[in-house]
């Protein structure tokens, strides 16, 4: 049975989800923490207990019980600033404040980590983390910064095209920077893409234009090849060609769940 507690961070308040799986392992829970957890948590626990590999699965989403304003306020949770113009919206549809990522990798580390250090044994460098569309969005840019002590990164179907693909060039920026840490750099990033199109009848040919030509672009498959080209040995990229935007969550959250799972400490703990 899970557990669910109100948390809060420079004035913003945050719903957390909690469950432990199997039996504590002596060498401390490894955490699988996830992302957009109103809508996923509970698909990952049912999981995880069918699995019933030891773990402790996190899960961070938000309090908010209206579905427009949990909406509005996720966009300003996982991403950076962005024009108007750079978000699709619908005619009469208002423009979403954006650029809040920062200040919600902040509660992750500052607030969240130290929290659950406080209730449950950690094992050291068993953290791995899952987000899908924005939040993979937000995955990819943890992977960039090294800011939180994770050694997993699993991004589904992350939304490279935010912001006129701006974390493209923050990759670049990633790699030109740091170029002989790259290749022993011993965290994993695998990503998954989507490629088939979702069919969506409630829009316009001229709104499905509007949203292609936002949206179109390099994606996850070209974050991660350009990553791996330049040396990193531990990044896996993998097309789901069936699968789309929605659809390929679930089993992207069986393989979050596996790696999740791996002990990886014999190959050393993720730096910061």
């Amino acid at each position: 049975m899970h557990e669910r507690h109100e948390l809060s961070f420079a004035g913003r308040a945050y719903r957390v989800f909690t469950e432990t799986v199997g039996e504590p392992p002596e060498a401390g829970w490894p955490v699988a923490l996830i992302l957009d957890a109103d809508q996923f948590f509970e698909r990952a626990a049912e999981m995880a207990g069918a699995r019933a590999a030891p773990c402790l699965l996190v899960g961070v989403g938000l309090p908010e019980e209206d579905a427009a304003a949990r909406i509005a306020r996720r966009y300003f949770e996982l991403t950076d600033r962005a024009a108007a113009g750079a978000i699709p919206t619908r005619p009469g549809q208002d423009t979403p404040e954006t650029g809040g990522e920062r200040l919600f990798a902040g509660m992750l580390r500052w607030r969240l980590l130290p929290w659950l250090e406080e209730l449950y044994p950690l094992a050291a460098g068993r953290m791995a983390v899952f987000g899908h569309s924005l939040a993979g969005l937000f995955v990819l840019r943890a992977f960039l910064r090294r800011e939180l002590p994770i050694a997993d990164f699993l991004a589904a179907d992350p939304s490279v095209w935010w912001n006129r693909h701006r974390v493209m060039a923050e990759l670049d920026a990633f790699v030109a920077g740091r170029p002989d840490h790259v290749a022993h750099d011993q965290r994993r990033l695998t990503i998954l893409a989507a490629g088939r199109k979702a069919d969506r009848p409630s829009l316009s040919r001229a709104e499905r234009a509007a949203v292609g030509a936002v949206r179109g672009g390099p994606n996850g498959l070209a974050f991660g090849a350009r990553l791996a080209d330049a040396g990193h040995r531990h990044v896996t990229i993998v097309p789901m060609p069936e699968e789309t935007h929605g659809s390929i969550v679930g089993p992207a959250l069986e393989r979050f769940l596996s790696i999740a799972g791996e002990d990886r400490t014999a190959a050393g703990s993720p730096g910061l």
